[in-house]
């Protein structure tokens, strides 16, 4: 059954504020996300790529990877304004909030995660370049929790 917001005395019944927050959530927090990760691992691979020139685009992957996080919580965002009609139902509403929470949360804490790792990653690969193949593993498995939660969103989003 769609709510109409226009005649309700509370915000927290109307499907349309949850599924906008949910949609804001997802950008801002995966775009914090990114940032995140870009900040802490960028010094870290400059500092390599000045010791070491060879392996800068090496290991400028750790800021690719980053950058995928805004790119993911742009896609749920994006979906969820689509998914925002005037027959949006109180269910509905809470699982596209459901989406962008799942998406902005799990970017936020692989940016982190992308960071650090990167960063290490980078100060390794300028010491030993040899390593970097085993270096970067950790990497993935950081960027790897985003893409789980790109698909819980989108589960959420596409089911029910």
């Amino acid at each position: 059954m769609a709510v109409d917001c226009s005649t309700l005395s509370s915000v927290t019944l109307c499907p349309t504020f949850w599924a906008g927050l949910g949609a804001g959530l997802s950008v801002l927090l995966s775009a914090i996300g990114a940032g995140l990760g870009i900040g802490i691992s960028g010094p870290a691979i400059a500092g390599a790529g000045v010791e070491r020139p060879e392996v800068m685009l090496k290991t400028f992957i750790a800021t690719i990877l980053a950058e995928a996080l805004a790119i993911y919580g742009l896609v749920v965002g994006l979906l969820s304004v689509f998914a925002i009609t005037p027959t949006l139902t109180i269910e509905k509403g809470v699982r596209i909030f459901a989406a962008g929470l799942t998406m902005g949360a799990a970017a936020l804490g692989s940016g982190f995660g992308i960071g650090a790792a990167g960063s290490a990653m980078a100060s390794a690969t300028a010491e030993k370049p040899e390593i970097f193949s085993r270096a970067v593993i950790s990497l993935i498995l950081a960027e790897a929790l985003a893409i789980y939660a790109l698909v819980t969103g989108l589960l959420l989003l596409f089911t029910g």
